[in-house]
């Protein structure tokens, strides 16, 4: 978004929100977002995703609320399936959540995601992609865990740096609303989730401007006073 003003005949062009600079890896941009778009985040901590959800429990745990003054949650559950479970959850019933999982975690929460992606949530997930388990442990990046969900029925997006996935985090929340489709916005692990670099985070009038309140954009399906079926036995 720019004003452009027009001196002697030359066009300038300056930026409304220019970006606030600072150094950050891809965790810290991640986080950024949507400890202020969100209004919760549901996560099981897996390397090399955990910071993300350190992160989101670490704004609760400070009090910290989200650009309309709501009350941040964050839900640790005992494993990534019911973490996609309660994110799942989360979204039915109108609330704008997201998840960070990695590798085996990723794999793990496979049948749930299924589900979101039919039941047209809007969700985003971020993924510190990493290599699969096989053999011996890998802790490494890879892109194993995201091939491996690609026939689930969500948009898959990579940033390429910090400044990329944080970026896309925004992004994605935008198109998965628009679109009722849920989104997966990965990053490579420890080589983006953890590498500090510079970057300019959206300012919070960007962000509040962009995304638009969760109550104007999602639509609670748990509504007594609207009743509908989700999730129901078919073909019988």
């Amino acid at each position: 978004m720019s004003d452009s003003v027009s001196e002697a005949g030359a066009v300038a062009t300056t930026a409304r929100f220019p970006g606030i600079p600072t150094t950050a890896d891809g965790s810290g941009t991640v986080s950024w977002v949507e400890t202020h778009i969100t209004q919760g985040a549901c996560a099981y901590p897996i390397t090399s995703s955990t910071v993300m959800g350190s992160n989101s429990a670490q704004a609760v745990a400070n009090g910290q609320t989200n650009l309309w003054g709501e009350k941040l949650i964050f839900m640790e559950p005992e494993s990534e399936h019911s973490s996609a479970s309660a994110a799942e959850g989360f979204a039915v019933a109108g609330g704008r959540v997201t998840n960070f999982t990695s590798g085996q975690g990723l794999i793990l929460m496979k049948e749930v995601l299924y589900v979101i992606s039919g039941k047209r949530l809007p969700v985003v997930f971020h993924i510190g992609a990493r290599a699969l388990t096989s053999q011996g442990l890998n802790v490494h990046a890879g892109h194993d865990d995201i091939m491996g969900v690609a026939d689930t029925g969500w948009g898959i997006i990579i940033g390429k740096n910090a400044q990329a996935a944080g970026d896309l985090a925004l992004i994605a929340r935008r198109a998965a609303e628009d679109s009722q489709t849920p989104f997966l916005n990965a990053q490579d692990g420890f080589l983006t989730t953890h590498t500090i670099e510079n970057v300019l985070l959206p300012e919070p009038e960007l962000m509040k401007e962009y995304i638009g309140a969760p109550s104007e954009r999602l639509t609670n399906l748990m509504d007594p006073s609207i009743p509908m079926m989700s999730g129901v036995v078919q073909n019988q």
